[in-house]
């Protein structure tokens, strides 16, 4: 078997005999590195593979393109490595059988089929920034050794699995450790957990980091890319093959794709970066640069763009044959009573996109969003590997009975597309539906920060007992205490039911009892 490449400038050889495998040099840039190359594996005249893509590349080079051998090759030398871009890449590779795979994989030096090319560029930085960059990489490369170890895909665990990251949300601020719980216990609802904590805490830094972190998409450098600034897992890397990040905040601090025409083409071709997607408000202004600390040139995207880009999921929803499972994880919207009027079955059973435009831009804000999240998630969760979903502040824009539905539909959309949610919050409503061993608590004290976990069971839990227990809300930070107290003063009990029409409820009455019982009035 020979390997011949297809390289950018034109110069590429012309096979003459099969089976042979043709290397297309893709435009990719990991911070300077292009070793990106797509695969196909030509069986004989008729009869050809994709296989994907896989990275190639080259000991002593910096920067630039992996110089193959332009004439073709059998096998490459010792100067050089790879690695496929996804686990379908091997187990395409596997079905071919050993005469092909042991041939293919040692004339790539593959890195995951060779211990000993391995041992030779684990430490290298290109090794760890373009080969290794994303962190499903990881997880292919665990998975790609035991399937030709033992012939057969190594199964990913049913019952959920731990996150645990060492992270720190601001520059000089401590490195401390978040955990957070997926595993499946007695039946109760493991796929979503919550982190919520005052304002200024870093709550959606650190959901920031985690998407930099579990994708490895977003860094400024390859120094960064190397030292992994945003931080690092624990123990053991989450089983995760996909990180789609949810924000609705014109301040969200999320890195955003698309820097250049290379990954603006990929984004339109596949959906995401290699496992990477973000949707929300803000995009990338023309001149933004892709810096890790300072991402302030940004703009909101318009209306219209917003539109576009719900039409693009939903397309990608009936594209991926995924039309009913989105009317299920809609059935709990169904019932929240400001959507009964939409129409919302006509939208999804509906092919025409003019349709589908119309009827979106006539809907709220707050719906709006809702419809979007939830044909979103649907359009872009594989599926067939865990995903890890990021969701900051879905509180925005939406009254709590709308809030719990679409929570509902999330974790419906989570179970039927192998998802797993972490929620930055700052709602009760959030974690009334959430078992307290899925909620953390993220705290500051100056530039100390720590998470803890709760005493209290939320789920199910009034929101007032919620807000007090996490937020410590207690008489002196509410206004209405103030107001009646000084009312109480100069007024009856009587007189000041009247002022309200005679509706005060029993909280503001035992209120005002009280502090008149306190001064003897």
């Amino acid at each position: 078997m020979k390997f011949f490449g297809k390289f950018r400038d034109g110069n590429s050889p012309k096979p003459h005999s099969f089976p042979h495998v043709i290397l297309a040099q893709d435009n990719w840039d990991d911070y300077g590195y292009k070793t990106t190359f797509d695969a196909t594996l030509h069986l004989n005249g008729n009869e050809c593979i994709a296989l994907g893509t896989v990275k190639i590349m080259e000991e002593g080079r910096e920067h630039g393109y992996t110089d193959l051998p332009r004439e073709g090759f059998e096998k490459l030398d010792k100067r050089f490595c790879s690695f496929g871009g996804d686990l379908d890449y091997y187990e395409k590779l596997l079905k071919l059988g050993p005469a092909v795979y042991q041939v293919y994989l040692s004339g790539l030096r593959d890195a995951a089929y060779s211990d000993e090319t391995f041992a030779r560029f684990e430490d290298s930085e290109a090794f760890k920034v373009s080969l290794m960059r994303f962190s499903g990489a990881e997880r292919t490369f665990a998975d790609a050794q035991r399937l030709f170890r033992s012939t057969r895909r190594a199964r990913r665990p049913e019952a959920g699995f731990l996150v645990k990251v060492s992270t720190r949300v601001a520059r000089g601020a401590n490195r401390f450790v978040a955990r957070f719980d997926f595993r499946q216990r007695d039946g109760l609802p493991h796929r979503m957990n919550a982190v919520i904590g005052y304002n200024g805490t870093g709550k959606t830094r650190l959901l920031s980091n985690l998407a930099i972190i579990a994708s490895g998409y977003g860094y400024g450098s390859k120094e960064e890319a190397s030292a992994k600034t945003a931080g690092r897992f624990v123990d053991t890397p989450p089983p995760v093959k996909k990180v789609v990040v949810v924000s609705y905040s014109a301040f969200d601090t999320f890195v955003i794709p698309g820097k250049d025409d290379v990954e603006k083409a990929r984004l339109e071709s596949e959906g995401d970066l290699f496992g990477y997607v973000y949707f929300g408000l803000r995009e990338r202004a023309e001149d933004a640069e892709d810096d890790f600390e300072d991402r302030t040139r940004y703009r909101l995207r318009t209306p219209q763009e917003i539109e576009a880009e719900f039409v693009t999921a939903l397309a990608r929803v009936r594209e991926a044959d995924r039309s009913e499972t989105l009317l299920r994880v809609l059935r709990p919207l169904l019932l929240d009573a400001s959507f009964q009027r939409i129409g919302l079955t006509r939208l999804y059973a509906q092919g025409d996109p003019d349709d589908s435009i119309d009827l979106f831009r006539s809907l709220s804000s707050g719906h709006k969003i809702v419809l979007k999240i939830v044909t979103e998630l649907t359009a872009h969760l594989d599926g067939d590997e865990p995903t890890l979903v990021l969701i900051d502040e879905p509180e925005t824009h939406l009254h709590p009975p709308l809030l719990a539905a679409l929570l509902k539909s999330i974790r419906h959309c989570l179970e039927e597309l192998d998802g797993y949610a972490i929620v930055a919050t700052h709602s009760p409503v959030v974690l009334q539906e959430l078992p307290s061993r899925f909620v953390r608590v993220l705290r500051r004290v100056g530039t100390e920060n720590a998470v803890d976990e709760l005493t209290l069971e939320t789920f199910g839990e009034s929101i007032g007992v919620i807000t007090q227990e996490v937020f410590n809300l207690d008489d002196s930070a509410t206004d209405w205490h103030g107001t009646l107290s000084e009312l109480a003063e100069g007024n009856t009990l009587e007189e000041i039911e009247a002022l309200f029409g005679g509706s005060l409820g029993f909280a503001a009455r035992s209120h005002v009892v009280s502090v008149q019982d306190e001064n003897d009035l």
